[in-house]
């Protein structure tokens, strides 16, 4: 009988033994897995977090109305070809006012088609001016008729492709009412419009223009009287705010390395702040 309740206790003592392990080790598990259940939103919300960061959309930069019209007319060219990469790398419209039946006049033409530039016969015409040497054959008042257009066709025939004519010096020929009055009939049936240099203030151009019904345009400002780069810069920077306050605006510069280097700099950011780079012939009314 002893010997059998002994057995008895042993099985007892084993049974429990055998209890308390199987309850250490659910204690173990379920202790494990609550550590797992606590560490995972926190990874998850960092991964949460780390996405959201790099998916936030970054606002784009405003851009601004281009209403405001500039069209830049560029003189003097047909002496050479030397600043001619230059302006043709801007990669915005420009308008070239060509010399007639100079060495390069032709050549600057057909280059100026090819690259989307528009191009314009600058017309030599007399000035008031004593100290600055005439192109040749140069137009002057007083001059009949038949000469002063015999000129004015051989000086459109050398600058092919023209969409419009503006006057070279001029500011005698451009007060002399009977002589653009004989200009611009003659313009008129060869479909080109006039821009007016507007190198007097007595200039009868946009008067004359009216009554014969042709297209016009007129110059707002020169931009580089100084051929000074910041200068020109600065000059530019008036014609933005001139263009952005009016709707529009058309500036004058001529064929030169500090103009050309300095409308390089210039044009892009303009174009960023507003300003819509134009023909010429798109400014003509």
């Amino acid at each position: 009988m002893k010997a059998r309740n002994k057995k008895k206790a042993k099985n007892v003592l084993i049974a429990l033994s055998i209890l308390v392990l199987v309850l250490a080790a659910f204690y173990l598990g379920q202790r494990t897995q609550v550590t797992v259940k606590k560490k995972e939103p926190v990874k998850k919300a960092a991964k949460v977090r780390a996405i959201k960061k790099k998916s936030t959309p970054v606002s784009p930069a405003v851009k601004p109305s281009r209403g405001a019209k500039v069209a830049i007319v560029i003189d003097d060219f047909g002496y050479n070809t030397n600043n001619l990469a230059v302006f043709f790398d801007i990669k915005e419209p420009l308008t070239f006012s060509i010399l007639p039946n100079l060495r390069y006049s032709r050549e600057i033409a057909k280059s100026a088609r090819e690259h989307g530039c528009e191009s314009i016969l600058h017309l030599p015409m007399a000035s008031h001016r004593k100290d600055v040497a005439e192109e040749a054959d140069t137009i002057k008042p007083g001059e009949s008729k038949k000469e002063v257009l015999a000129r004015l066709s051989k000086d459109i025939g050398s600058v092919p492709g023209i969409s419009g004519v503006s006057n070279h010096m001029g500011s005698l020929a451009t007060e002399d009412k009977e002589l653009m009055t004989e200009i611009f009939e003659y313009l008129k049936k060869r479909n080109l419009y006039f821009f007016d240099s507007l190198t007097s203030e007595k200039s009868v151009c946009g008067d004359v223009a009216g009554s014969v019904n042709i297209r016009f345009a007129k110059r707002d400002m020169f931009l580089d009287n100084s051929n000074n780069v910041d200068k020109i810069e600065g000059e530019l920077s008036e014609l933005k705010k001139m263009a952005l306050k009016r709707g529009r605006a058309i500036a004058i510069c001529h064929d030169r390395k500090n103009t050309a280097i300095a409308l390089a700099k210039a044009m892009p950011q303009m174009v960023k702040e507003g300003i819509e780079f134009v023909y010429l012939s798109d400014m003509v009314k």
